[in-house]
């Protein structure tokens, strides 16, 4: 999982990409957009409590989503197989310990 948390990542985002793998946080956020974007997203909108509170796959470029109450959203590349969250999924992220050996630390979700 990547994180964006600051307000030049959240912009970002995706854009600019032609393609992604894994998952990127956006923290806070609680509006997308797939402007200019090169492929469609799968998006998760999280609230506070981590309870999903709305779901999207493939949302296409040139769209916008928006869910009040969300605290973050996670987004990915969309794909036609496997599972995404559905509202009412409950998300917990724990933070990893960073590894002496390699000076790696990495998010677990």
């Amino acid at each position: 999982m990547f994180v964006a948390s600051s307000v030049r990542a959240r912009l970002r985002g995706l854009l600019g990409r032609n393609r992604f793998e894994g998952v990127l946080m956006l923290a806070p956020c609680c509006d997308v957009h797939t402007v200019g974007m090169r492929f469609a997203v799968d998006v998760a909108f999280v609230g506070q409590d981590g309870t999903v509170l709305a779901s999207r796959r493939n949302l296409a470029p040139g769209r916008r989503m928006a869910v009040k109450g969300a605290a973050c959203v996670l987004e990915r590349q969309a794909s036609d197989g496997g599972s995404w969250f559905c509202p009412g999924d409950r998300v917990v992220i724990g933070i990893g310990r960073e590894e002496e050996d390699e000076g790696v630390s990495c998010v677990q979700g």
